[in-house]
């Protein structure tokens, strides 16, 4: 039996609580699972996927993170399937690293 993994800390001016982090941490971590090339640099990520993507996960995903942690900048390009996500303040880089490790993680969050 896995050991259940902590949640990553989210940033202060995020409005989700311990549940809605969770379900969040969960659709990056379904999206990651699909992505077939996830680029990081020191203020973007990008993330693209394939014809297969689910729209409706990758639509509430990005609604979910524009509403809690507007200091993303969020950017899909449909017809390359490419999700951009940004930070203009170096000092959000924390919560940048937060979404690339879910991503990289395609194992479903604990129940709680």
């Amino acid at each position: 039996m896995s050991q259940p993994r902590d949640l990553p800390m989210a940033p202060d001016c995020c409005t989700l609580d311990d549940i809605g982090l969770g379900e969040q941490i969960d659709r990056y971590r379904q999206l990651g699972a699909i992505a077939v090339n996830i680029q990081d640099g020191d203020a973007r990520l990008v993330v693209t996927f394939g014809a297969d993507v689910d729209v409706d996960l990758l639509d509430k995903t990005v609604a979910v993170e524009r509403g809690c942690c507007s200091f993303f900048t969020l950017d899909y390009e449909t017809s390359t399937r490419r999700l951009s996500i940004g930070i203009d303040d170096t000092a959000r880089a924390d919560a940048l690293t937060a979404l690339l490790s879910a991503l990289r993680d395609s194992t479903p969050a604990p129940a709680r």
